[in-house]
């Protein structure tokens, strides 16, 4: 079976170059002083990974209709093998994913590390805030709970203010002048395909950059970042220092990355998912 296994891998290998994408990544080289404050992007992209897993475990039951979504969600709650917990780590997960993406954005913006060259990593990364916010705010409503249909209808007027595009900004929300059945369909979209599809290439981007220009050294008092030079002086570095990222700092990834999710599932146990209200009543 063990020689079975190994053949079979060094088919896929030698059919699908796969040890040639993994391996630049694994091996790139990175600052040797990089450890535990560079760890919540990693995190992120945990919570992010488990986020798709149980979205589209829940997704297997949810029905998208107005008719329908609030009694999908008791049966899941309430009669589905597993489906509180699930609620609840799709919950957390959501929490989870937001605070560390801040706490990673913050980290950056402290040690500078927006600054040349990895200027468009931070916009890259303001984006992938945004969509992750964004991603959150339109699971609300898949609730269609009272709660979260009148959390919907807030955001709606408050961006129906915005001057000159406002209304437009608004209709495109709800899918109409009202919120109604072709609300949750839209927000449906939103939350299952636009979004996830969104982040998955601006996070491809994102480590792309990262492969690119590297990971940000931590800063130092009186050593300044000059454009003409710095790269040069920055691959010199890593030559001289530099370790490799596998295994020497994706340990710590690994490791806090788990911790994050066990966590999750802790809470997600002894807090489950958040209550359901009441049916929205226009």
């Amino acid at each position: 079976m063990k020689r079975f296994f190994k053949k079979a891998g060094r088919w896929i290998n030698d059919r699908s170059g796969l040890s040639e994408m993994v391996k630049p990544l694994m091996n790139h080289p990175v600052p040797p002083h990089s450890k535990w404050a560079y760890v919540f992007g990693s995190a992120t992209l945990f919570c992010f990974i488990l986020q798709v897993a149980t979205g589209i475990a829940l997704a297997l039951l949810y029905q998208p209709s107005s008719d329908q979504a609030f009694q999908s969600l008791q049966y899941i709650t309430y009669k589905a093998t597993m489906g509180k917990t699930l609620r609840a780590i799709h919950y957390y997960g959501a929490s989870g994913m937001i605070i560390m993406v801040g706490i990673h954005m913050l980290r950056v913006y402290i040690t500078a590390a927006y600054k040349y060259p990895r200027e468009m990593s931070w916009i890259s990364g303001v984006v992938l805030l945004i969509l992750t916010i964004g991603m959150g705010f339109t699971g609300q409503l898949l609730r269609w709970d009272d709660n979260g249909v009148w959390s919907a209808v807030v955001a709606a007027e408050q961006m129906g203010r915005i001057p000159l595009i406002g209304k437009s900004l608004a209709r495109l929300l709800l899918g109409g002048d009202t919120l109604g059945g072709q609300s949750l369909s839209r927000f449906f979209s939103y939350h299952v395909f636009l979004f996830p599809a969104l982040i998955f290439i601006f996070v491809s981007f994102h480590l792309w950059l990262v492969m690119r220009n590297g990971i940000s050294e931590p800063p130092q008092a009186g050593r300044l970042v000059d454009p003409r030079t710095y790269r040069q002086w920055y691959q010199n570095m890593l030559r001289q220092s530099g370790v490799s990222f596998w295994p020497y700092a994706a340990w710590r990834d690994a490791l806090f990355g788990s911790i994050t999710i066990i966590v999750i599932f802790v809470l997600a146990v002894i807090f489950g998912p958040p209550a359901l209200t009441k049916p929205p009543d226009p």
